[in-house]
């Protein structure tokens, strides 16, 4: 038996070169690995809540018994991938677009008298699936998850108070591809072979 290292243990701090949360659409060439590049279809959501990515899928199981009340069987009923996480950028019109919906966010530029505007116009029109991929890095180890079908479930917006930043608390649930796949996780232990 192996004895326990630190080498096999990690954290989920976000991984700033890339942004942390990352989203595109539908068909845009996926990462196959913990550090490929992205394709430019991938926009960057900015910053996350210090409660980080919080994995909230659930296996559920039904135990099946026999006339005594023995388990003869354990069936799974359940199975669920999504992630939930805090999305400060509220000014961001890439938040926006994923929060209400691209067809109902618009951009005005700025002009000499005015910032850029943001006009954000609230219909209730059902969120698109999208690929989301969430970068993390603990010393030179690199942990990326990628949900190549996924879609906002779930959108809490965070109270408007001066003592708290703005904020959408989404839960983004991952649905499987074509290949039946949810979540495809990519693990670099940052250990180089010479």
């Amino acid at each position: 038996m192996a004895m326990a290292t630190t080498k096999t243990i990690g954290a989920g701090t976000p991984n700033m070169v890339t942004g942390g949360v990352l989203v595109a659409p539908l068909g845009s060439t996926l990462p196959t690995t913990a550090e490929a590049a992205y394709d430019a279809a991938f926009k960057a959501l900015g910053y996350v809540s210090e409660d980080g990515l919080e994995s909230q899928g659930e296996r559920t199981v039904e135990a099946i018994k026999d006339w005594n009340a023995d388990i003869i069987a354990q069936l799974q009923t359940e199975h669920s991938a999504r992630f939930g996480l805090t999305l400060y950028a509220v000014w961001d019109p890439d938040v926006l677009k994923e929060v209400f919906g691209e067809d109902n966010v618009t951009v005005t530029a700025a002009t000499p008298t005015t910032g850029t505007l943001i006009t954000v116009e609230e219909t209730g029109s059902i969120l698109p699936y999208r690929s989301w991929s969430f970068d993390m890095a603990y010393g030179g180890k690199k942990l990326r998850l990628v949900l190549p079908n996924a879609k906002i479930t779930e959108v809490t917006e965070s109270a408007f108070v001066s003592n708290a930043l703005a904020g959408f608390q989404v839960v983004v649930e991952a649905f499987k591809d074509d290949n039946g796949v949810k979540v495809y996780r990519y693990l670099d232990d940052g250990v180089f072979s010479v």
